[in-house]
């Protein structure tokens, strides 16, 4: 017993307890360190990162040409900025985060289920998105050897993933650690730089696309040939897949609200910076995919496949070393999003499991941990895939946000009593019944249900759904909201 009290003690962080630890108490002032350019870094870079980047040219395989698929990303920016302001308000206003305000909408104990789904986002994101950045690793190291570009797979066809990036994909792994180091409201310094770096060498391709090919490409103004209903509902389902692209940032958003010198600075700077960014990467994607298509033949989703495309048709110095600048890059780029939106966010979640062990950095080494079982490189096997992989993640979370805004705004009257969201007993007034919001749990639940059919579709064409369904899916961003909210708010009056 003593040497495991040692350990315990070991383990145990300071001035931390089974409900609190200084990560997920409401931010005190001298944190409070993020202004404008904060909140426009951080949304310049979760749209700037080559997942963005590749939902907007995605979206030409769905019947829609670029200048459409833009006008799908110009609305669904703007649902994203809506949503985001009124999801964050209580962490602007709190200072508390996503975690601890599910102990308000779930429950003291109820608020895991909440934090374990937001988790377990966190941990796929971060996953899918370090195997882009070991890609981009791979870009950088194949500018150094043609060898290495060349390098001989030995793995059978089975498995979804080459020698060569395993090795990126370790290699990316390793350089991650020392950003997860950076307390989160010291991050807005990487999220800049990283940003006008990115910007810069998406400009920079975009460029040489439009110069390569002598215009942008006959994708940009196809003829559509899909029916006037059908257009509607891809017209739906692409707004659905970009919110759906950057629904994890909207769920947990007050995680960084809470770090706001004033609100303003979070309300101005998540509008800039996800309206300006927003337009202007999914932009380069699809000019670059029309262009290419155009002058080689070829699809190319991703900038880190473009800049292997240069050194696989011309090895030449120059080629090489425009490789690896926009190598560097974007790497650079899958670091600060993997960091402030995958591992840091997903290590506030855990912290609430666990306060007396595990703060927000030792929560983001162990979502670094968990990445392998979750075999991202499956995600990245076709466009058709990846746009299903992304609209999976608002069935489930669109119904959660839909509860948590009923439930500050309506029910609430946006007041929350602070201390009473660390009492872990019945003395505290989100005790509801035995430390459960049962109506809660059962109406995101009951939210997420009707969208699981469409998912499934996506996923396997082969199992056949009503039209109806399938139309439902494609809206689901709007369906499911609705239909959580009233159902959320009926009850809720019903019983107090």
């Amino acid at each position: 017993m003593g040497l495991l009290h040692r350990i315990d003690k070991f383990l145990e962080l300071d001035g931390s307890n089974n409900m609190q630890n200084k990560d997920i108490v409401p931010i005190p002032i001298n944190r409070r360190k993020w202004g404008y350019t904060g909140y426009i870094s951080y949304w310049a870079i979760m749209n700037l990162c080559p997942v963005t980047w590749s939902v907007g040219a995605s979206l030409l395989t769905v019947g829609l040409n670029g200048a459409h698929a833009m006008g799908t990303v110009v609305v669904g920016n703007f649902i994203v900025c809506l949503a985001t302001i009124i999801a964050a308000v209580y962490g602007s206003n709190y200072h508390i985060g996503f975690s601890v305000f599910q102990r308000v909408v779930f429950g003291i104990r109820g608020a895991y289920y909440g934090v374990l789904v937001r988790s377990i986002l966190s941990v796929v994101w971060f996953a899918s998105q370090s195997y882009l950045g070991g890609l981009c690793v791979n870009l950088v190291l194949s500018s150094w050897s043609k060898s290495y570009m060349n390098m001989k797979n030995h793995f059978p066809d089975s498995v979804k993933m080459t020698s060569q990036e395993l090795i990126g994909y370790v290699i990316y792994l390793i350089i991650t650690v020392p950003s997860l180091m950076v307390p989160p409201e010291y991050y807005d310094y990487i999220l800049a730089t990283s940003s006008a770096a990115t910007f810069f060498c998406g400009l920079g391709i975009t460029i040489w696309a439009v110069k390569e090919n002598g215009g942008s490409g006959t994708l940009m103004n196809t003829p559509i040939t899909l029916s006037s209903s059908d257009f509607g509902w891809m017209w739906m389902y692409g707004i659905n897949s970009w919110y759906s692209s950057l629904v994890a940032g909207i769920a947990n958003q007050s995680d960084f609200s809470r770090f706001n010198k004033k609100p303003i600075h979070f309300y101005l700077g998540t509008l800039i910076g996800n309206t300006l960014s927003g337009f202007i990467v999914p932009l380069f994607g699809i000019i670059c995919a029309s262009a290419l298509e155009e002058k080689y033949g070829v699809e190319l989703w991703k900038p880190n496949d473009i800049g292997m495309f240069w050194l696989q048709n011309d090895y030449s110095p120059s080629r090489r070393a425009g490789a690896f600048f926009s190598g560097v890059a974007l790497v650079y780029s899958q670091l600060a999003i993997c960091g402030i939106g995958n591992a840091i966010s997903g290590g506030m979640d855990l912290s609430t499991i666990f306060p007396r062990y595990i703060n927000i950095r030792r929560g983001a080494m162990i979502i670094l941990i968990l990445v392998w079982p979750t075999q991202p490189w499956l995600f990245y096997n076709s466009s058709s895939v990846f746009i299903s992989v992304m609209s999976s993640f608002s069935v489930f979370v669109t119904p959660m946000v839909a509860v948590y805004i009923c439930e500050y705004f309506l029910v609430r009257r946006c007041i929350i009593k602070l201390s009473d969201c660390y009492i872990n007993s019945s003395k505290s007034i989100y005790w509801y019944h035995q430390g459960i919001n049962w109506k809660g749990i059962v109406i995101s639940i009951l939210g997420s249900a009707p969208g699981l059919p469409g998912l499934i579709n996506a996923a396997n064409p082969k199992i056949k759904i009503s039209r109806g369904i399938e139309n439902f899916y494609y809206g689901s961003f709007i369906f499911q909201f609705v239909t959580t909210f009233a159902m959320y708010a009926i009850v809720s009056f019903i019983w107090k």
